[in-house]
């Protein structure tokens, strides 16, 4: 039976930038509603399943109720949703029901900690968090339509989907996570309120996209080198404003409404034989835009490129390819 999974974070989008910056507050009221647009989108395809992380807002709730006489609907079962760790032990169930796609609705973050879990399944991401890349503004009714035909098998993941990449971490060799999009390396000791939002506190970034039109720490990469999703090659841009020289300055959409001008002390292309160490101490590790790892002291920290991330469906491309069948 083709079957759709479905992960929705009721708290992307209402963190500390909302106050920093000019990042919209994407209510659960819109949330649910883009999920009825999505559920009706499954529904209109061969797929005949939707299976659900449950969520302590009742985000789908409405949007069950719209499909019950067309749709088996069934919520995982599992704790309700109350952490990052939820997402991911979400998308491991999944997995293990061999779900054949999975909607997410979140940001970069929130796309960040179900790929850990969701290993192959192709994912069908809708934004709704903030300084998004990994997930497209789209109209939930087309990213229904699509995860239904990816899987009832009308579109392969080849011809419906882009690889993306992602950066390991390692400590003292031994893997300790990852990112999507950007992995930056903060001179604040503490992981506090996660968020990075003061362009001050960077030393350096790494980045797997940089693409014209992103917001957020990968809109930097972009004044400097155009890298897409399924490019073989990343960026290591190093923005130490302690340090008196600097290649260059840009403007860069860090933040909604937020555009500073960075000085750019240097940056090279990287490829997946490099090793970034990293050597900020006191100092901490950014994942997606957001604070994970605390750096200790005697301890070896890199970040190695990785072209096997997850499958990301490309709408348009998707819809295209539909629209010739």
């Amino acid at each position: 039976m083709a079957v759709v999974g479905i992960i929705a974070n009721p708290s992307a989008g209402k963190d500390i930038r909302r106050l920093v910056a000019h990042g919209r507050v994407v209510s659960n009221q819109e949330k649910s509603n883009i999920l009825r647009r999505v559920f009706a989108g499954v529904a209109s395809t061969d797929t005949k399943k939707i299976l659900i992380m449950p969520d302590h807002s009742g985000l789908s709730i409405s949007a069950a109720a719209d499909v019950s006489k067309k749709l088996e609907v069934e919520y995982l079962d599992m704790r309700v949703a109350d952490s990052q760790e939820s997402s991911t032990l979400a998308a491991q169930k999944m997995y293990q029901e061999k779900v054949d796609c999975i909607v997410t609705l979140g940001g970069d973050g929130t796309n960040r900690v179900v790929a850990k879990g969701s290993k192959n399944i192709p994912l069908v991401p809708i934004s709704t968090g903030t300084n998004n890349v990994f997930p497209a503004p789209t109209e939930g009714t087309l990213a229904g339509i699509v995860a239904g035909r990816i899987a009832d098998k009308t579109l392969s993941i080849k011809e419906s989907c882009n690889q993306s990449k992602k950066i390991d971490i390692f400590c003292n060799d031994e893997f300790i996570d990852d990112a999507l999009v950007d992995v930056a390396i903060s001179k604040e000791m503490f992981v506090g309120a996660r968020a990075v939002w003061d362009i001050n506190t960077l030393h350096s970034i790494i980045l797997t996209r940089a693409e014209p039109v992103s917001i957020g720490l990968s809109s930097i990469g972009s004044r400097i080198e155009n890298i897409n999703i399924d490019d073989p090659f990343g960026l290591y841009i190093i923005l130490d404003k302690n340090i008196k020289q600097g290649k260059k300055y840009v403007e860069a959409p860090i933040a909604p409404g937020t555009i500073p001008k960075i000085k750019i002390v240097d940056y090279k292309k990287i490829t997946t034989k490099d090793k970034i160490f990293i050597e900020t101490y006191p100092g901490t590790i950014a994942l997606d835009g957001e604070r994970e790892i605390e750096l200790l002291p005697d301890n070896n920290y890199y970040a190695i490129l990785n072209l096997d991330g997850p499958w990301v469906a490309s709408i348009p491309r998707s819809m295209k390819v539909l629209s010739n069948i």
